[in-house]
């Protein structure tokens, strides 16, 4: 097992820290226009070593911070997803916590970059490994709104890159819609 901060462990502490310290520094104006969003989402995702296709879907509680008029706004997200390999074998299940910035405040098109770190469970009778294991991934995405109101819904595109610990990398895509709530 690799040591220092190549180890996944250590990268995992990191990137926990890195989310913690954004939700804590996020300035108090800004929790004083806190926007809440429901994420609702199908998912892809396709192994970058053996291009193993797995189909899923999830769900994300949203908190997107300051003025809808700001040019960049920070947002965080608990969710929960569950994938299943393309013909067959073990779900896996994640909870997760993002950390994403938002660009172009209150445009009709709001793209956005971020990270996500998460806990993994592998179930069933053909499971991949037992217990619960850190991921990390990476993420690009757009938001478009579906109206003129400010508490019109969103047609969300994501993709996402990273691993679980112990797995192969893969790359992953996300569509849904994006509700205020």
């Amino acid at each position: 097992m690799p040591t220092g901060f190549a180890s996944p462990r250590v990268r995992a502490r990191v990137a926990m820290a890195g989310v913690l310290l954004f939700a804590s520094l996020a300035p108090a104006a800004a929790f004083a226009q806190t926007q809440r969003q429901l994420d609702v989402h199908g998912s892809y995702a396709r192994g970058t070593t053996t291009e193993s296709k797995s189909w899923g879907g999830g769900a994300q509680l949203q908190l997107v911070f300051g003025p809808a008029s700001a040019p960049v706004r920070l947002g965080t997200s608990l969710g929960g997803d569950v994938l299943r390999p393309e013909g067959g074998g073990s779900m896996q299940w994640n909870a997760s916590l993002d950390a994403v910035a938002q660009l172009g405040g209150s445009s009709t098109v709001t793209p956005y970059v971020g990270g996500s770190v998460g806990a993994n469970w592998s179930t069933g009778s053909e499971a991949a490994w037992s217990g619960a294991r850190g991921g990390l991934e990476t993420m690009a995405g757009v938001q478009v709104k579906l109206g003129a109101s400010g508490s019109a819904p969103s047609l969300k595109v994501e993709e996402r890159f990273g691993y679980v610990r112990g797995q192969e990398h893969a790359l992953g895509t996300r569509v849904g819609v994006v509700l205020s709530l």
